[in-house]
């Protein structure tokens, strides 16, 4: 978060906690008192409203800086540079989609008969993108030679398709089960 921010939102929280500290309060004084504070109060509110109005504009600014500058900025950054993965070498400029990689990848599972479910996650690395595949087999299956023929067929179509440098491609046998998918 950057520090105008967090400045703002340490203002916002202290008006908040002082508004809340002073109604606080008002709760445990004596009725007369209290009425005569609220008497000043909204008297002084009335013949200072353009202060009044102009520190409510303020305050509500305050909100939707805060929202947009905390909750929008940082929701789309992180969405901008997780979600995606470099294509080519170091001076190209052009990137794709994890989820259009992992649908490249799902596509694998249409040829390998004993892969169940196969998930898959992107690590870039700087000398290529690592890719670890979860996969739920058969039972019956040689989880040896499964492992070898899903790491070669997911670099070879990454890198012929796509373009993607592949640095790995990692192989988790992450459940067996029992019986075909069929």
């Amino acid at each position: 978060m950057r520090f105008l921010e967090k400045f703002l939102l340490f203002l916002f929280t202290l008006l908040l906690a002082a508004l809340g500290g002073c109604g606080i309060w008002l709760c445990f004084r004596p009725i007369k008192e209290t009425l005569v504070y609220a008497d000043i109060l909204l008297n002084m509110a009335y013949a200072y409203r353009w202060m009044v109005l102009i520190g409510a504009a303020v305050l509500v600014l305050l909100a939707v800086l805060i929202f947009f500058g905390v909750v929008c900025a940082r929701s789309k950054h992180k969405e901008s540079s997780a979600n995606v993965v470099k294509l080519g070498d170091d001076g190209s400029n052009a990137q794709i989609s994890t989820a259009a990689v992992d649908c490249i990848i799902q596509q694998q599972k249409l040829n390998f008969t004993d892969v169940v479910t196969l998930e898959s996650k992107l690590v870039n690395a700087p000398e290529g993108t690592q890719v670890i595949l979860r996969v739920n087999a058969n039972a019956n299956a040689n989880m040896q030679e499964l492992s070898t023929n899903l790491q070669n067929a997911v670099k070879q179509q990454l890198e012929s398709m796509v373009g993607l440098k592949v640095a790995a491609v990692k192989v988790v046998i992450a459940d067996v089960t029992a019986g075909n998918n069929a």
